[in-house]
């Protein structure tokens, strides 16, 4: 190992040879090489992880150039692993990396997974995200989690320490979400949240600082805010028999129809600005950054909406783990199935 490389982070009293040494005989899993993979691959071979296995069978596209910024114009065309793969030769020759071109699957997962020290999920697949978790949690390997809503990001550690995992919080995987080619995506938000996933890794790896373990941390790029929050496991996650499963409330639009505003807290949790483009208006904003300051009166029920019916099932959980005798509802579909 060439010391001098690294001489500016080994010098940190907090982690010194020894942490420079973890991360040398460290094995990272990084699913998906593009947004969020990006700045993970070049941080974690630009500090000195000793083997990064990078999964992706993707080519690159020119619309990827305004956020995938270790792709040129000339790479389009190209297999994203392939051009990361020579990337990262010439950034740190001293890094292994292995290129896998395909998909994760429930067939290959636990194969991939197996053996690695961490795995970051850097996809926008909402199913590869439970893929991910259930092979990490068969082999017991710890999960840095990112995702990308428009100008939001979020960041959290699952399956580490004993801490919950991505299933435990949100048990419910039929959920169908828009990726950034259909929701779109300013190009810099990737490369903040893919910075906060590679920072997690570096974390898990060399046993510094505290992780996001059990919490979440939400950035909105607009107004540059930075919320963390608790996160509530899914209750019967231990009982072995099979109670009736914990459903979640759905309303709507048309039950919705004749409730009384003063019953019920009607909370919208979009981001202001597309509240303020259109929404109902029984529903006051409380956007996902500001839900934790969100106290329900009295025995009022609370009623939930996003855009798509997505994003209140963790607006739920945050609620419940905070006011477990509050009854939550959501608006089934959101703003998209009015």
């Amino acid at each position: 190992m060439n010391t001098e490389r690294y001489q500016r982070q080994i010098v940190l009293p907090d982690f010194g040879p020894d942490g420079q040494q973890k991360l040398a005989d460290a094995r990272v899993l990084i699913v998906g090489a593009g947004g969020l993979g990006v700045p993970v691959m070049q941080y974690l071979a630009g500090m000195g992880v000793g083997q990064l296995t990078l999964v992706d069978e993707d080519v690159v596209s020119l619309s990827n150039l305004q956020r995938q910024v270790m792709y040129r114009s000339e790479d389009v065309g190209k297999k994203k692993v392939a051009v990361a793969n020579n990337y990262i030769k010439h950034l740190n020759p001293e890094v292994k990396v292995f290129t896998i071109e395909e998909m994760i699957t429930k067939e290959n997962a636990s194969r991939l997974v197996a053996g690695s020290s961490v795995v970051v999920d850097c996809t926008d697949s909402i199913e590869a995200r439970y893929i991910i978790n259930d092979a990490c949690v068969k082999e017991k390997v710890p999960f840095v989690y990112g995702a990308l809503y428009r100008h939001e990001g979020h960041v959290s550690v699952f399956n580490y320490l004993g801490s919950v995992s991505y299933r435990d919080v949100y048990p419910d995987d039929s959920a169908k979400v828009e990726n950034c080619n259909e929701i779109g995506v300013l190009g810099v938000l990737p490369g903040i949240i893919g910075c906060y996933q590679a920072m997690e890794a570096v974390k898990v790896l060399t046993d510094i600082g505290d992780t996001l373990a059990g919490k979440l941390l939400v950035v909105d790029a607009l107004d540059t805010s930075h919320h963390i929050f608790q996160l509530a496991e899914n209750p019967l996650k231990d009982q072995k028999k099979a109670a009736p499963v914990m459903e979640e409330s759905l309303l709507t639009w048309q039950e919705l129809e004749g409730l009384d505003t003063q019953h019920y807290h009607f909370v919208d949790v979009r981001p202001p600005a597309i509240f303020t483009e259109s929404h109902d208006e029984r529903f006051i904003n409380v956007p996902m950054e500001m839900l934790a300051g969100f106290t329900p009166e009295g025995s009022k029920e609370v009623i939930l909406v996003c855009q798509r019916g997505v994003t209140t099932k963790q607006a739920s959980a945050l609620l419940k783990s905070t006011f477990s005798k509050t009854v939550v509802h959501q608006v089934k579909g959101g703003y998209n199935a009015r």
